[in-house]
């Protein structure tokens, strides 16, 4: 039998044998010209808003330079519940501009991006006693229709449905269903649609790279930026015309460091998620009246999982946000076994999810005592006075399009002469790639080989966790409930470590041990960072100080 997704297909080898993975040749091309520099934008941030803005200008014709200190779409945008919603829960605030612009954003990419947004019906679950009456909740169903200026199927009322099989039995007042989009494949692959489609010799997308300083220089008008490839320690300059922070929750970090001050900060909530068991006979994505704040709980199908959650949690700091608690676990628990019938431990978690919501809000506004929920979902570009510099603030996956615009139309002269938009081939697409089997899963995914060569995947994390749905569809980050996976795993590592045993080892104890620390969490043992949280840590303190530990001086211009 063929070991499982090391082999990308036509070369048979011997049983055992391990394919010895060279570094991407595309990945080397961008680092040399990265170096050439040129650049009209330097991208900061390969998340949702980054990505997105890189296809935009790369279609405009511009020459950019788009960089992520880990992997793209590795913080808040590989964490979200896999939805493109109009903001429905926004209408409690009467925020109707951003309920307006996000149904009209969700509708567009339902339109215009078939392959990776499908339109699905979400079922509200009516429950009078723990929210809001039956009519309240028509009532406003109706309104967020009509807002949408009803693109979507209209909302109607079912008495019975399908469902009612595993929802427990006093969640009998029947439910409204309505349109929404849902990812077809996951977040991560959501973003890295934007980039991989655009990679060519004038559009320069590099992961696993950091910002570690930069100047201006008013005399030639151009930025110098210090940056590392964090997987070969080597460190080089490059040149931009201007840079955009597209850093999400490291936006106020990545500002403070260039000494650039806008009149917006981030406030940052933690939401935490549970990867478990797929119901038979869920279909669509149910939402459940949480009886708190307002608040709802969404169970949405993904492959073989269902996501249950999110927290919504106010947290001091990016640390403190990338932490799962014993409390989030048992919070979601507690509300699962309260609305399902079939009651769960913490034995029964497959997966964990843990994002960080940036939300935008006034340098000076002091919002402790404040839900997350009442905060306003707006996005917000700033432009630095005296630097071409620009900061993004907020965003969605939903807003992600017409954040991009609002930065190129900010971006102004910066950019080329608008004319007919580039159409570039870029990387192959990812309904080129072979599926492969991995051990438990009944769905195929893209093999570790052509990853490596077309998508940029560098780690076993990247794949694990970004590539493929592995680390959340298969127990433990793809190691298994009772390690039966590792001899496998370590079959990946070691071949991205081109064929060097100790080393794809050494790649695989570190990957396990970050996972173990995680699923602490989950068994109630400690509070638990994500895995590459100390190099993400670390490397945001690096922009904040200099080797020798003093304040960055202000960049000249």
């Amino acid at each position: 039998m063929a070991s499982p997704i090391t082999e990308s297909a036509p070369r048979p080898r011997a049983a055992g044998q391990t394919t010895a993975l060279r570094p991407p040749e595309i990945r080397q091309r961008m680092l040399e010209q990265a170096r050439r520099g040129g650049f009209d934008v330097a991208i900061v941030g390969g998340g949702i808003n980054g990505a997105c803005l890189f296809d935009r200008l790369s279609r405009q014709g511009a020459r950019v330079l788009l960089i992520d200190r880990g992997d793209f779409a590795c913080g808040t945008s590989q964490a979200s519940g896999m939805m493109i919603w109009g903001g429905l829960l926004y209408l409690r605030n009467l925020d109707l501009p951003t309920v307006c612009k996000l149904s009209l954003a969700r509708d567009r990419m339902i339109r215009q991006m078939p392959e990776e947004v499908l339109p699905a019906r979400y079922r509200y679950l009516i429950d009078s006693k723990a929210g809001r009456a039956r009519w309240l909740v028509q009532c406003a169903l109706a309104f967020y229709w009509l807002l949408s200026r009803g693109r979507r199927t209209p909302p109607r009322f079912q008495s019975q449905f399908e469902e009612q099989a595993f929802l427990h039995k006093g969640l009998r007042e029947g439910s409204m269903v309505y349109e929404e989009g849902l990812l077809r494949f996951s977040d991560s692959r959501f973003v890295l649609h934007w980039i991989t489609r655009n990679i060519s010799p004038r559009h320069t997308a590099l992961n696993h790279c950091g910002l570690e300083g930069g100047a201006f220089n008013r005399q030639d008008r151009l930025w110098t930026l210090n940056l590392k490839d964090t997987l070969s320690g080597r460190e080089f300059e490059t040149r931009a015309k201007s840079v955009v922070n597209c850093a999400g929750v490291w936006t106020d970090t990545v500002n403070h460091a260039f000494r650039i001050q806008t009149p917006y900060r981030h406030a940052l909530s933690k939401g935490v998620y549970l990867g478990l068991r797929r119901p038979e006979g869920l279909k669509n994505p149910l939402i459940f009246e949480m009886g708190e704040e307002g608040d709802t709980l969404t169970l949405t199908p993904w492959g073989p999982v269902a996501l249950w959650g999110p927290t919504e949690t106010a947290v001091a700091s990016i640390e403190e946000g990338r932490r799962i608690t014993e409390a989030d676990i048992e919070f979601l628990i507690r509300h699962h076994n309260q609305n399902l019938r079939e009651k769960i431990t913490r034995q029964d978690i497959v997966s964990l999810r843990c994002g960080i919501r940036p939300l935008a809000v006034r340098a000076g506004d002091n919002n402790a005592e404040r839900y997350p929920l009442d905060l306003s979902r707006r996005q917000h570009v700033v432009r630095d006075a005296t630097v071409p510099w620009i900061s993004t603030y907020g965003g969605k996956l939903t807003g992600c399009v017409s954040l991009a615009e609002k930065v190129a139309r900010a971006l102004g002269p910066a950019l080329p002469s608008p004319g007919k938009e580039e159409n570039h081939h870029g990387l192959q697409p990812p309904e080129a790639a072979p599926g492969v089997r991995f051990p438990g899963l009944a769905e195929t995914v893209p093999s570790l080989s052509w990853c490596v060569e077309n998508e940029l995947c560098c780690t076993l994390e990247d794949y694990l966790r970004r590539r493929t749905n592995l680390a959340q569809w298969v127990p433990r980050g793809g190691l298994g409930a009772a390690d039966e996976n590792r001899p496998h795993l370590l079959k990946l590592a070691t071949a991205l470590a081109g064929g060097d045993r100790e080393e794809g080892t050494r790649a695989l104890d570190r990957y396990a041990a970050g996972v173990d620390a995680l699923w602490s969490a989950a068994l109630g043992k400690t509070a638990a960072p994500l895995p590459g949280d100390e190099l993400l840590i670390e490397s945001a303190n690096s922009l904040a100080r200099l080797p020798g530990g003093e304040p960055q001086p202000r960049p000249a211009i």
